[in-house]
């Protein structure tokens, strides 16, 4: 019988190690979409008191243009045409580019949705959205 250079099943051991260490070698895939970590209000919030702006906390660095907030009643989630209630466009924070601020008039008392699309700086584009609710006044 002729001796094997790997012994019982080496060359496999040895082909899969091989494959190991190559697939170790390869870099890693990032997952380079902002993801929201904080807002205010937050997502399904109950407020009595109507917020006045809305402000959003990402994992990622915002770029300054290209990002868009809506706030709409969320009876309008489905409708073809919403009516957003944003006044202006969302600013992103000069002192913490993960922060983006949008203003809005007040709100009556329902639930609100809160849709955005941010572009972080490495050119990703992530959408996402919450809803809140402003409850009635007690005694009313």
């Amino acid at each position: 019988m002729k001796p094997r250079p790997f012994g019982h099943f080496g060359a496999r051991r040895f082909l899969l190690l091989c494959v190991l260490a190559l697939l170790a070698g390869l870099p890693a895939v990032a997952q380079a979409h902002a993801r929201l970590l904080r807002s205010m209000p937050a997502g399904n919030a109950r407020l009595a008191v109507a917020p006045e702006r809305a402000e959003l906390w990402f994992n990622e660095l915002l770029d300054a243009e290209f990002n868009g907030i809506e706030i709409f009643a969320a009876s309008e989630l489905k409708a073809k045409q919403r009516n957003n209630l944003v006044k202006g466009r969302p600013v992103v924070d000069a002192k913490d580019r993960t922060h983006l601020t949008v203003e809005f008039p007040p709100l009556a008392p329902g639930e609100y949705v809160v849709e955005w699309r941010v572009l972080s700086r490495d050119g990703h584009s992530a959408p996402g959205r919450f809803t809140f609710t402003i409850v009635e006044p007690r005694g009313r």
